[in-house]
């Protein structure tokens, strides 16, 4: 009966952290590549008494818990999607430390083994950058065991017998254009959302009784119908938008995460806020507005794709502020096609409804009437881009270490604009001019959803956990790590941390037994 000591073991263990151990098998790596099938066939020679353990898994190589280490192959190299290692057959012997004890099985190779591994190529891959990083343990038939460890790159193409004919190579998956995908779908909804919000803000109502006057106006004149007259209207709106997003894009997209671009966005935020309050009055250039009224005054094709780029200019406003941040997004996500089609995608959102009612211009009396609820809803959108501000001066603090709006210090903070926004939607303190009747429910219940989520940011400055995306969105420093170090910062790490290297790291890791912890969240 074969079998392996447990010292055996131990002592190959101890020869591999000391750097004293020499591989007992020699490891030789082919490949084929033949349009878009690639093979791998790996060939180890084991010296004559010696074995090499079966793999990849441990698993694999002991159906029932035996001690060793099994045979695993990491393949390096960009372009190609492997299936799994095909081992050969193994031998199952027996393995037992005392003689009180059962029995356990485990398999092991002798000689020279051939582990093939088939997979799809990307176009313009090339095998001369794969490597197959091998780790075992090879041991003595009743004797020592020692580690081997090999990183091979493929030397030819081998002998055609190397690896017979075997199942058809796997698919390529698709994990990442899906993950990519679903990206892209968060950011046009977003897109959506913005442009939902600015539908719904004052600045936009302006243009409704415009555009019922004049497709009244057309509608009279015109034999034919209005309908391709409300499409390029439509179409001026969405392509103006596209216009913005195609010119300010290029200058986004290389400061798209640097923080003087995120400085300048979190002011614009604060000052948009500020007119939603009422204490600052924007509105855009004189000549632009008169310049876009001139023109949409034309007829014809040309006046109402020149009426939609005066909504454009009206509503300025109240989509600056939404405006910025998908330009802001989308150059940091996807660059200037992914700008494009969200702005697309949020000028589409504004121009359906008012294609809409220039189709169907009575429908404007089934809209509801501004009052106290647009008054209500402006305010209310204030005191969410003052938090969207602190968001933007949080990344720049992040990237430039200033250290003064801590985790605690950003939630605190968020805690007071969301229940001072309750408190207004409750009604419990007003501004001048506004009446002094009872809330509508609807408001109360939108109070009460502010006053939950800032209680949520109250409990998470004091030190408890949070959900994933607040998470992401939360500053990732304490500032009770500075109070309880004296004011020097984290205190030091009792792990070795490596900065940008992360070969370096690895190879750290391995020389020391450790696990690696790969940290790649940036900043922000």
């Amino acid at each position: 009966m074969k079998h392996v000591s447990l010292l055996s073991l131990c002592l190959g263990w101890m020869l591999a952290g000391s750097g004293l151990a020499q591989n007992e098998a020699r490891g030789t790596l082919y490949g084929r590549l033949e349009g878009a099938e690639a093979k791998l066939a790996l060939e180890i020679s084991i010296e004559h008494g010696w074995h090499l353990y079966h793999g990849p898994t441990e698993k694999d190589m002991s159906p029932d818990g035996a001690i060793g280490k099994p045979t695993a192959i990491e393949l390096r190299g960009e372009g190609f999607e492997w299936g799994p290692f095909e081992f050969p057959k193994p031998d199952e012997v027996e393995q037992k430390f005392t003689e009180d004890e059962p029995a356990t099985h485990i398999r092991q190779h002798h000689g020279t083994i051939v582990i093939c591994v088939r997979g799809k190529a990307k176009p313009g891959a090339s095998l001369d950058s794969v490597e197959a990083a091998v780790t075992g343990l090879t041991c003595q038939d009743d004797g020592v065991c020692v580690p081997y460890e090999e990183t091979l790159k493929v030397v030819g193409r081998g002998p055609d017998t190397l690896c017979p004919a075997g199942a058809a190579p796997p698919p390529v998956k698709p994990s990442a254009p899906e993950e990519e995908d679903e990206g892209l779908w968060l950011f046009l909804l977003s897109a959506v959302g913005w442009g939902l919000f600015t539908l719904l803000m004052p600045c936009t109502y302006p243009m409704i009784p415009i555009t019922i006057s004049y497709f009244t106006k057309q509608a009279a004149q015109r034999q034919t119908g209005t309908l391709g007259l409300s499409l390029a209207y439509g179409v001026g709106i969405v392509l103006v938008f596209v216009l913005i997003g195609v010119a300010v894009g290029p200058l986004i997209i290389p400061f798209a995460t640097h923080p003087v671009t995120n400085l300048v966005i979190g002011g614009f935020f604060l000052l948009f806020a500020l007119a939603l309050f009422g204490l600052v009055n924007l509105q855009p250039p004189a000549f632009l507005l008169s310049a876009a009224g001139k023109a949409s005054s034309q007829g014809g094709y040309a006046g109402v794709f020149l009426m939609g780029a005066t909504l454009v200019v009206t509503s300025f406003t109240c989509t600056a502020p939404f405006v910025g941040t998908l330009l802001s997004t989308g150059a940091t996500s996807g660059g200037l096609g992914t700008v494009a089609l969200g702005m697309g995608v949020f000028g589409a959102t504004m121009a359906v409804p008012f294609v809409f009612l220039s189709m169907v211009p009575q429908r404007v009396k089934a809209l509801p009437r501004s009052g106290e609820w647009m008054h209500v809803l402006k305010v209310t959108l204030g005191f969410v881009e003052i938090a969207a501000a602190l968001k933007f001066i949080s990344n720049v603090d992040l990237v430039w270490g200033w250290g003064f709006l801590s985790r605690e210090l950003f939630l605190v903070l968020w805690m007071g604009i969301f229940l001072v926004a309750a408190i207004y939607l409750f009604g419990l303190i007003r501004l001048k001019d506004e009446s002094t009747t009872e809330i509508s429910p609807g408001r109360m219940v939108a109070g009460l959803l502010f006053a939950l989520f800032g209680l949520y940011c109250g409990y998470g400055s004091l030190g408890n956990s949070m959900d994933p995306i607040m998470t992401a969105i939360i500053p990732n420093y304490s500032g009770r790590l500075a109070s309880a170090t004296g004011g020097r910062g984290a205190p030091e790490a009792a792990h070795t941390i490596i900065k940008d290297d992360y070969e370096g790291a690895l190879e750290r890791a391995r020389s020391e037994g450790k696990l690696l912890l790969v940290n790649f969240t940036g900043f922000t």
